[in-house]
């Protein structure tokens, strides 16, 4: 099933795998997982994906904290918007705690760039160290 994924939009994947017991995925929300602050994960994800339109320039895949602060900034995936034809984006993260906020952080997926993608396979693993 192929999705559109707007920029500034979550994306919804599929949990292939979690190991740790302070990691909180509901199937009825799946763009949101929430993690035990003051804990290191690794997060994982895989996307098949393809530009609607040629824009030029780059996009860029971020991870999403909501309350902000609980865990170190992970890296973005920088990819190239030019390519209309399908790909497989990959990007491995740690996510290391910062300070003990004392509730559960939201993680997910956001999108910059000028113009949505096509997603047709979205997979995230996520453990818990």
């Amino acid at each position: 099933e192929t999705m559109l994924w707007r920029p500034g939009g979550r994306l919804t994947w599929r949990q292939r795998s979690r190991s740790g017991r302070d990691i909180c995925w509901d199937g009825r929300a799946p763009e949101h997982i929430l993690l035990t602050p003051g804990k290191t994960y690794v997060v994982q994800y895989t996307l098949n994906v393809c530009t609607k339109s040629r824009t030029g320039g780059t996009g860029t895949i971020l991870f999403k904290q909501s309350p902000c602060s609980g865990f170190s900034d992970a890296d973005p995936l920088r990819f190239s918007t030019e390519c209309s034809q399908v790909r497989t984006l990959h990007h491995v993260a740690v996510l290391h705690p910062c300070m003990n906020i004392g509730c559960a952080v939201e993680l997910s997926l956001m999108l910059d760039a000028k113009a949505p993608l096509c997603v047709e396979r979205a997979v995230m693993d996520i453990v818990e160290f």
